[in-house]
Parts: C-alpha cells; sequence; structure tokens
C-alpha cells in the first residue's frame, strides 16, 4: 500500500513523495484518511530551515513534517483499539494522505471528533491544545488584566482562551494590521503596534500598573523581554511560544526579581502525561474540551485560517512561509480530492 506524504530531504527542501505503508496493521494501530492537516507555521518552518534541535543544518535523516491532522479511521488493527472504523479523529498524526499510528503515546493523545465539528476546524486542535495548555498555567483569574504578545496562530488562539477565561482587559501586542483585526474577533480589547508612538498612551488608560499576566506568544527571542517589561509587579508571564535563540538585553535583576515575576514555561511538553487530581488537563482531555467547545458554537476558527491549499502547492507554500513571516495566519492542507482518497494513488 502507498500513501503521498510531505517530506524534506534537505534543509529548505519539501516534496510529496509516495511512501510504503504495509498491507496489515500491527496490533492497536491505526490507519487513518486524512481530510485536512493545518501547517504549523513557527515550529515546522524552524524544522525545515533547520534551526531547532529536532533538525540542525548537519541533520541527514528525512524529516515528515506536520503534527496537526484531522481524517477519517479507514482500519484498525487487531486487539483493542479506543477507535472503530469510520470515527473521525483529530491530533498529531502527519501531513499525509493516509497516517498509520502504532505507537501507544500517540494513539492516546487522538480523540474523536464530534459531527458539528467540521474538518477545517478540527485540524487545529492541536495548536489550541497548545495555546490551552499554556493559558491554563498562567491560572488567569476573573477580572485579570492579561497582554499577549503575538498575533500568530498560537497567539491568537490564546487570546480567544484568556478571553474565555475571564481576562477583563485583554490587549494583544502585533504590528501587523490584519493579526490585529483577527485579534479583535478573537476577544481582545485592544490590539496594538508595540512600535507605536501612540501605544504607551493607550497602556496607560488600559493597565497603568502593568498586566497581571502576559503570554509571550512569537517564538522569537526579543519579545521575550518586552513580555518581562509588561507584567506588572507579582505578575505572571508564560513563556508560550518556543522561542529559538538567545535573549539579548535580558537582565534578570530588573526584570525578574526587582518586580517578584513568576517566569513559566509552557511547552506542549508540559501537558500532564495522565489526568491527576491536581491537574487533569492532559493532552487528550484538552483536545476533547476544545472538540466540545467548536461544537457548541464557543470557539470559532474560521478567522484563524487565511489559505487552504492542496498537497502540490506545499512545497512552494512552505518556501514562502519561510521567506514572508507574519503574512499569513493559518494554513490548512486539503486533502479530500479524489487523487487521495484510494490507497495506492499518488
Amino acid at each position: 500500500m502507498q500513501t503521498a506524504q510531505l517530506v524534506s530531504h534537505a534543509i529548505g527542501t519539501l516534496a510529496l513523495e509516495q511512501r510504503s505503508l504495509p498491507d496489515e496493521l500491527p496490533p492497536g494501530a491505526i490507519l487513518a484518511r486524512a481530510s485536512m492537516t493545518a501547517i504549523s507555521a513557527g515550529t515546522e518552518i524552524a524544522n525545515y530551515l533547520g534551526r531547532t534541535t529536532v533538525r540542525t543544518p548537519t541533520s541527514t535523516a528525512p524529516y515528515y513534517p506536520g503534527y496537526c491532522f484531522t481524517g477519517e479511521v479507514v482500519a484498525t488493527g487487531p486487539g483493542e483499539n479506543r477507535f472503530a472504523v469510520g470515527d473521525r479523529i483529530s491530533g498529531p498524526l502527519p501531513h499525509a494522505a493516509y497516517a498509520l499510528e502504532t505507537r501507544p503515546d500517540v494513539l492516546a493523545r487522538l480523540a474523536v471528533v464530534p459531527d458539528a465539528v467540521a474538518d477545517r476546524a478540527a485540524a487545529l486542535t492541536q495548536l489550541c491544545c497548545i495555546s490551552l495548555n499554556g493559558v491554563r498555567k498562567a491560572a488567569i483569574e476573573l477580572g485579570d488584566r492579561v497582554a499577549v504578545v503575538g498575533g500568530g496562530v498560537v497567539g491568537l488562539l490564546a487570546t480567544r482562551f484568556c478571553a474565555l477565561s475571564g481576562a477583563r482587559r485583554l490587549v494583544v501586542f502585533e504590528p501587523i494590521e490584519r493579526r490585529q483585526a483577527a485579534a479583535i474577533a478573537c476577544g481582545a480589547h485592544l490590539a496594538v503596534d508595540p512600535a507605536a508612538a501612540e501605544t504607551n498612551g493607550q497602556l496607560a488608560e488600559v493597565a497603568p500598573a502593568g498586566f497581571d499576566v502576559v503570554i509571550e506568544a512569537t517564538g522569537d527571542p526579543e519579545p521575550v523581554v518586552t513580555a518581562m517589561s509588561l507584567a506588572a509587579p507579582g505578575g505572571r508571564v508564560v513563556l508560550l511560544g518556543s522561542t529559538r535563540g538567545l535573549v539579548e538585553h535580558f537582565d534578570p535583576y530588573a526584570d525578574i526579581h526587582l518586580k517578584g515575576i513568576t517566569v513559566i514555561g509552557a511547552h506542549v511538553t508540559t501537558h500532564p502525561e495522565t489526568s491527576t487530581r491536581k491537574d487533569r488537563w492532559n493532552e487528550l482531555e484538552n483536545r476533547e474540551f476544545v472538540l466540545d467547545l467548536m461544537a457548541r458554537g464557543l470557539l470559532d476558527v474560521g478567522n484563524i485560517v487565511s489559505q487552504v491549499i492542496t498537497p502540490e502547492e506545499a512545497p512552494a507554500t512552505y518556501a514562502t512561509l519561510a521567506r514572508e513571516r507574519g503574512g499569513h495566519l493559518g494554513v490548512l492542507i486539503d486533502w479530500s480530492d479524489g487523487r487521495f482518497n484510494e490507497p495506492g494513488r499518488p
């Protein structure tokens, strides 16, 4: 059996190639036919360019991008399985027409998609889980003043979850007007360009003493310093974006110690592996909650998607995303074309 899948064999390259899949599934495995996958422009483009610990400029192994998948289970392996043929699922599977998953830890993170949730929304649940995990760690209380630094997809989703959590004054710091408009649609009270002359005056009215919670969601080093400066004395700063590179002009004494700031790391791997009485919100719990919000109309992600492409367009799109950071919102890959519906066809 063959499947079409995106693969990068060298830094800055991407291709849609055929991969072989076994004809018989191992015990507990599932085979899912993709309908939509979402590009994680931060992590995937960083890997594509060799700027991460996962993939460096000297890496020789092929890189198979993608961890935001929704599709239908078409086969299951023998033995006990949480899923049945016909289930729509979402979770961390790759950009491929057909995805075979055998790893118990990954299977445990997949969730069944309710009928009321569209494929293009379900494809974003992984990015939702990442954002929601960071917002939960911020421990926002009703009436807190909250700032989100960065209006990309993760920042916009964090904005929506902050609004749902009861932020009284919610400000997004983002220089691109298109993203500012999306932030307002996600529940921000104000979206400002951090470099604009009028920003300081606006902040003096909204949060004169600083913000109780600041969520850094850009993944770049420089805005980390901005996030520290925005926090009120005793505030909490959540590093949600996967910051790549050293943070310059960072003074721990002035930025953290004197203000008594709490700094919280919120990588997706900081989800608890299993639910406990102290923390029930592992990744599966968060995903099922996100899907429930979507099904009830409380989490609309339509304004976060700016582009839907075909699999054949993915190589050029990755190159564009690497070259023109910031000119996009969410990008989805549509695998539902009839050319990808039958195993073994390119």
